[in-house]
């Protein structure tokens, strides 16, 4: 025990690989291991990338200019870690450039289920089920995820689950597929926060589309942590669905990403809330790099 510190060891959402028939002496997978991207997904992964990289390009000059005006109002916070977006009015037009989804959080129905949560919080925003209502239940969601038979849900099959899931939906563009990309430092700054913030902006911006993202959420080795997870856990690691950015990323912490959580029973907190997205792409970083958009 940490002195000082208690050290809550819960079972979270399990982003684990299946377990499979082996040799007793055999090596099990590491806890959040993932396989490697076929040649196939890694290429279409790097196409989405560039794409994401040209989009923000492409809108920087615009948003610089918003970010920096003077406004008679002042500078805009989202203040509490469940603000869903920045004031209205005068203030939200002088506020950082921002984009938010109109998304509804879920509980999880069983400890492993923050896949098929996940699912169903996306679902619902596809196919614009009204308040309150689902429009798949998780159990089914976890049987395209394959959630049960592995004890929790990596990226691929994550991906097959919000493809099935958002298939045919009203707000689900025409050409969209779902991927899985790893998040590496592409242009070797020391950081991987400006290519997550950048994949966010591209998804939420120009195609009204979430992301989900695998995070370990609050490892006590680690500095940082979800705000709906403010205790340390002993985590297999944990998906959240990301439905909103706020401000530039320019290395500090005000550059914000906006987040559904399904661990009300898990240890952490079921709603809707920020994190810096420094903070959440370190996150990222100590588990298997892998998101879904």
């Amino acid at each position: 025990m940490v002195p000082g510190r208690f050290i809550f060891i819960i079972v979270a959402c399990a982003l684990l690989l299946a377990a499979t028939a082996e040799p007793a002496l055999a090596k099990k997978p590491e806890p959040g291991a993932e396989r490697p991207l076929s040649a196939a997904e890694q290429a279409a992964s790097n196409r989405k990338v560039a794409a994401a990289e040209d989009y923000v390009a492409s809108v920087s000059q615009g948003e610089g200019t918003l970010a920096s005006l003077a406004c008679i109002a002042g500078p805009v916070e989202a203040t509490t870690a469940g603000a869903d977006a920045p004031a209205s009015g005068l203030a939200a037009a002088c506020a950082p450039p921002n984009a938010f989804l109109a998304m509804e959080a879920r509980d999880q129905v069983l400890g492993h289920y923050c896949g098929p949560a996940v699912g169903q919080v996306i679902a619902n925003y596809a196919w614009a089920a009204a308040a309150g209502k689902n429009v798949f239940l998780q159990r089914l969601i976890a049987q395209w995820m394959r959630t049960d038979q592995n004890g929790g849900t990596d990226a691929f099959n994550l991906e097959v689950g919000l493809e099935t899931g958002t298939r045919g939906a009203p707000r689900r563009p025409g050409n969209w597929d779902w991927l899985v990309t790893a998040v590496v430092d592409r242009d070797a700054d020391g950081t991987t926060a400006d290519q997550l913030h950048d994949y966010a902006r591209t998804n939420i911006s120009q195609f009204r589309m979430p992301l989900a993202l695998a995070v370990k959420p609050h490892d006590a080795r680690s500095n940082f942590n979800l705000a709906s997870w403010p205790r340390p856990v002993a985590s297999p690691g944990h998906w959240i669905a990301i439905y909103g950015w706020l401000g530039l990323f320019t290395g500090n912490d005000d550059a914000r990403l906006y987040y559904t959580d399904s661990s009300r029973d898990e240890g952490g907190a079921t709603g809707k809330f920020w994190t810096p997205t420094r903070h959440i792409a370190a996150m990222v970083a100590e588990h298997t790099r892998r998101i879904v958009w």
